[in-house]
């Protein structure tokens, strides 16, 4: 089940930049590409999740002998935050609002952390 995380997650990122780019572009009301990647990004999303979701009840035992209940709960709100930021920061720029990107760099930031949180957890690559 890691690995349907990791995928679904690298898979959203790359979407996320095409959608954003594809709105950035051609903003108007006839741009069903950029429409059509978005309703695909939004699964994405929920595929990130319940794959989330599905690592930490398969792993309950190993977090909860490690003592990292905490870390977790803190990579899943940062993970929350970095979904959510993506689809504001589409949405803003959808509507042409002057907030979109301040919000592109506050999810930029918002996924290099949960990146960062999620490889230094016990599940993760840079654990010891």
């Amino acid at each position: 089940m890691l690995h349907l995380h990791l995928t679904a997650i690298i898979v959203a990122v790359i979407l996320f930049i095409a959608v954003y780019g594809m709105y950035k572009k051609n903003n108007t009301a006839e741009n069903k590409p950029a429409f059509i990647m978005h309703m695909v990004l939004r699964v994405f999303y929920l595929l990130v999740l319940f794959s989330g979701i599905m690592v930490y009840v398969g792993n309950m035992e190993g977090i909860s002998n490690a003592g990292s209940h905490m870390q977790y709960g803190i990579k899943a709100l940062l993970g929350i935050l970095s979904i959510g930021f993506m689809e504001m920061a589409i949405v803003r720029l959808k509507k042409n609002s002057a907030t979109a990107n301040v919000l592109m760099v506050v999810c930029v930031i918002a996924i290099i952390a949960t990146v960062i949180m999620g490889a230094m957890l016990p599940l993760g690559m840079l654990s010891f």
